[in-house]
């Protein structure tokens, strides 16, 4: 599924290099990484003017809620087709 940012969901842009180049710890290695990466170049680029950076900001967080939001979703989709699965189970044993 494509989001609105651009990336395809399920697909990672950022490598495992720049990743461990940027250090970025376990936990925020996602499919919005590429994004945080950006950000965190921007902060050490412009500071002590931070503030400069908040369309970087503004982007990753986007996409950390989409991430978000697709997770839900399928979560959601998958409890349902469970639901329903077991609702045709017990129709079948009756």
């Amino acid at each position: 599924m494509k989001g609105s940012l651009g990336a395809l969901e399920g697909i990672m842009i950022a490598t495992q290099q720049e990743m461990n180049d940027a250090q970025l710890p376990l936990s925020q290695r996602d499919y919005c990484a590429h994004y945080l990466i950006k950000y965190l170049k921007c902060k050490r680029d412009m500071w002590p003017n931070f503030l400069e950076c908040k369309h970087e900001r503004h982007d990753w967080d986007y996409c950390e809620h989409e991430d978000y939001v697709m997770r839900m979703k399928e979560y959601e989709r998958e409890r349902r087709l469970l639901m329903r699965k077991k609702k045709m189970n017990e129709r079948q044993a009756a």
